[in-house]
């Protein structure tokens, strides 16, 4: 189910309720509400398109990568995130799962999703189809599905994915949830 707001749409599945809106980045996300990663650990499934390739500073500050996923330690502030990669306006693409512990969500997928399965162990990019993933988009139903059904396997507290068009949080945790909510709508009231 999906209600339309000015600033973004929402809806909820299952546990998890979840908002698109092209109005706001992930920059302008982790400036408005950092308590949305910080004290949690992220995995990054896709930097700009691809896999993040971590830089000496990362890996000294404690970020690892295993099989084309890069894990970072536990974020003490959304500064943590917001490196050079991450510029102000940044549309490049970008896919996080957020977690209250370490967490190994296994190999990045690849493959046609239509043709082959994705099961547990294998993490799909989604936030990769298209300019325009979202989750309200009756077209991308079908693709919809097998997102709802990987993320209901990995089971991470929130979700964020930064494309071309859209910002997509999603959260299990309502508190979290509506704090992005209000964060993000009180960029609309303001502009």
């Amino acid at each position: 189910m999906a209600n339309f707001h000015p600033a973004a749409i929402t809806g909820s599945h299952g546990a998890y309720r979840w908002l698109t809106t092209w109005q706001h980045d992930l920059d302008t996300l982790l400036q408005r509400f950092p308590q949305s990663v910080v004290g949690k650990y992220v995995a990054v499934t896709s930097l700009d398109s691809g896999a993040m390739a971590l830089t000496d500073a990362e890996k000294r500050d404690g970020w690892r990568s295993r099989k084309e996923i890069a894990y970072s330690p536990k974020i003490q502030s959304a500064g943590d995130c917001r490196t050079e990669r991450l510029p102000d306006g940044c549309a490049g693409f970008n896919e996080w799962y957020v977690f209250n512990s370490p967490f190994d969500l296994g190999e990045l997928w690849h493959g046609n999703v239509f043709e082959a399965p994705i099961t547990p162990g294998q993490v799909c990019r989604f936030v990769n189809f298209g300019p325009s993933f979202a989750l309200h988009d009756p077209e991308m139903a079908t693709l919809v599905s097998l997102f709802w059904e990987q993320l209901d396997w990995i089971q991470p507290e929130s979700y964020i994915a930064d494309a071309d068009i859209f910002l997509t949080f999603v959260s299990r945790n309502e508190d979290i949830f509506i704090a992005v909510q209000n964060a993000l709508s009180d960029i609309a009231l303001d502009s």
